[in-house]
């Protein structure tokens, strides 16, 4: 098959293969490894030719031809951090075909194909090395992890030894995340305005919509911590029906919904008494915030404030300090949006 070059990369690999036959290609003389000759100049690195026994010559042409390879695959991308890692999986594969000098023959053809990224890319391999054996010691820890909690795990040790250059050489994985991010959040505001959808036509596409894009093992830990149903709560298009039904029949809608998302009966069950929790609470806070406003006509200054503190605390006993202090920050809870099956 034809191979495909750029020009930069073309000039490369002949450049690459004239320096390998100057130095390898004498086939009347027995030519050993090759072995860097620093000079005490500070000049780069030059790659000299030793006589060893015949049956090492091989390596040299080997090395060769792993750089020529090398520049083909990745000579146009080389400069970018996440081309050079992907070289991480050709150093795997030529150790394991040649674990005595494996190494070796990667440094060399490392050496012939990117002489000025060699450091950089042979530190990278080390710090490559750290990262897989960091998951081979953290594999089943990893396993037992939900997924967002896995991805997290990963990223916080992928930054700790990469630094910046994480984002980089996972750039791909980083911008498919956020795409999928960019799609759900473009979804979720499709579905927060469709109020000519049923609930339980809401419920389905919203469900449909975390499969497809994180697949059905993070739907199922999106609904077990409450994430899901949450989500589904909060959209507008949910609330404004919830709102025109009345209360026992709205309560009757929301477990149902809760199921269609997956939850236990239990669960239901439980959070349908935390349902009529909240209800209470609503209810004693709207009769509150009327009495309030009633009383705030009448009265003013400090003959107000006792006024207002003994109703709060007639309302809402222990708690009735709290309320004070946030409202003397402006902050009054009973005046927020309900949204049903969330506050």
């Amino acid at each position: 098959m034809k191979l495909k070059f750029s020009l930069p990369a073309l000039a490369a690999v002949t450049l690459v293969s004239l320096a390998a036959y100057s130095w390898f290609g004498d086939t009347d003389q027995d030519v050993g490894p090759v072995t860097e000759d620093r000079s005490t100049t500070g000049q780069s690195a030059r790659i000299q030719p030793t006589s060893t026994p015949p049956e090492t010559s091989a390596k040299p042409n080997l090395a060769m031809q792993l750089a020529v390879q090398y520049l083909e695959r990745y000579g146009e991308t080389i400069e970018h951090p996440a081309t050079q890692a992907r070289l991480f999986n050709e150093r795997h594969e030529l150790l394991e075909m040649h674990p005595d000098n494996g190494a070796e023959l990667f440094t060399r053809a490392i050496q012939l194909a990117f002489p000025d990224l060699k450091v950089k890319i042979l530190a990278l391999m080390t710090d490559l090395e750290r990262y897989q054996a960091w998951l081979e010691d953290n594999e089943l820890r990893l396993q037992g992890l939900r997924v967002m909690e896995r991805q997290a795990a990963l990223w916080q040790q992928r930054e700790a030894i990469f630094g910046d250059l994480a984002n980089q050489i996972w750039a791909d994985e980083r911008n498919a995340l956020e795409q999928k991010s960019e799609d759900f959040a473009h979804s979720l505001s499709r579905l927060n305005q469709a109020d000519e959808l049923q609930l339980q036509e809401l419920a389905f596409q919203l469900q449909t919509t975390v499969d497809e894009l994180y697949g059905n093992d993070l739907t199922a830990q999106m609904a077990g911590s409450g994430a899901l149903g949450h989500t589904l709560f909060s959209m507008d298009s949910v609330q404004s029906q919830l709102k025109a039904l009345p209360a026992d029949e709205r309560q009757e809608k929301i477990n149902d919904l809760r199921r269609q998302l997956g939850y236990s009966d239990a669960v239901v069950e439980k959070l349908a008494e935390e349902d009529q929790a909240r209800q209470e609470k609503w209810t004693k806070g709207k009769a509150y915030m009327a009495e309030r406003e009633a009383i705030s006509q009448r009265l003013s200054g400090q003959e107000l404030e006792s006024a207002l503190q003994a109703l709060r605390q007639e309302h809402f006993g222990v708690t009735a300090p709290t309320i004070a202090r946030e409202e003397e920050e402006g902050f009054f809870r009973f005046e927020r949006r309900r949204r049903y099956g969330v506050n």
